[in-house]
């Protein structure tokens, strides 16, 4: 039996709230809107569905700031460093699970642990770069502590291939973008679909749904599986809509949250 889990704007009703570019299938809208910050410091995104059920669905999702801000994470991030945490509740009180960056050496594969409340890591996700380790596509492997792994790599042959043959006219069209204002452009392909045994067992971007997850097969961890969602979402490609960028600063963590105690505890 199939599970799905999928990253939106917080407190969206399902199918609203999304970006221009969810909403035009396999189109990706120029100037695509971000979640903006609650007034009084919730979480901008949240992941639902069937996969995390167990942690009282949904969980809420934003990016955890170095000591330089957004300014710095932006910067980090181009060297594919991410750091985001998911709470149980909208005002980040109750720490879920934490993805932070192992390594990020470069010329080398990039390794995210996700990590329990506790701090214990529950399994890491590797990505490498396409064109890298003989691979011509993005590859992803996805390996728990305790529990099944697979391979996956981005987007089919038969896309990438259409992907090349319309490029010079992505090219006409981006300019056409910027002079008008406005405007559609095709995404690269973005679907990463999951083998293990010559199975099947995951599949991200599948049919028209950006930024959702399904686990074909039983025995995933849904921290693993909302880590895994929001990775891919963070890395939409240079014409995409990854999540994580910007300037918005979130306010302090709410008083009571593991980040708060932590913050205040001696030495730190």
């Amino acid at each position: 039996m199939s599970a799905t889990v999928v990253l939106r704007h917080a407190g969206s009703p399902s199918g609203e709230g999304s970006s221009a570019a969810e909403k035009k299938p396999g189109r990706k809208r120029r100037r695509g809107r971000k979640a903006g910050p609650g007034e009084d410091g919730r979480a901008r995104y949240e992941l639902t569905g069937a996969a995390v059920d167990a942690a009282g669905s949904p969980v809420y999702l934003d990016r955890e700031l170095p000591p330089g801000g957004a300014e710095e994470y932006v910067s980090a991030r181009k060297r594919s460093v991410r750091t985001f945490a998911m709470w149980t509740d909208p005002y980040r009180r109750h720490l879920w699970a934490r993805v932070v960056t192992a390594s990020a050496a470069e010329g080398r594969p990039v390794r995210y642990d996700v990590c329990a409340a506790a701090g214990e890591i529950v399994g890491s996700v590797t990505r490498e770069r396409s064109f890298s380790g003989g691979s011509v596509r993005a590859r992803w492997t996805v390996q728990q502590a305790e529990g099944p792994g697979a391979v996956g790599y981005k987007g089919r042959w038969f896309w990438w291939c259409v992907w090349w043959l319309i490029s010079p006219l992505q090219a006409v069209g981006a300019v056409l973008c910027v002079v008008g204002g406005d405007g559609d452009l095709f995404r690269m392909p973005r679907r990463v679909r999951y083998f293990a045994g010559g199975r099947r067992v995951l599949d991200y971007g599948s049919g028209f749904e950006a930024r959702h997850l399904t686990a074909e097969t039983e025995g995933w961890d849904p921290r693993m599986l909302a880590a895994l969602t929001a990775l891919h979402s963070s890395h939409d490609g240079i014409m995409g809509d990854s999540w994580d960028t910007g300037g918005y600063e979130p306010p302090a963590p709410a008083a009571g949250s593991a980040e708060a105690a932590e913050a205040s505890a001696p030495g730190s």
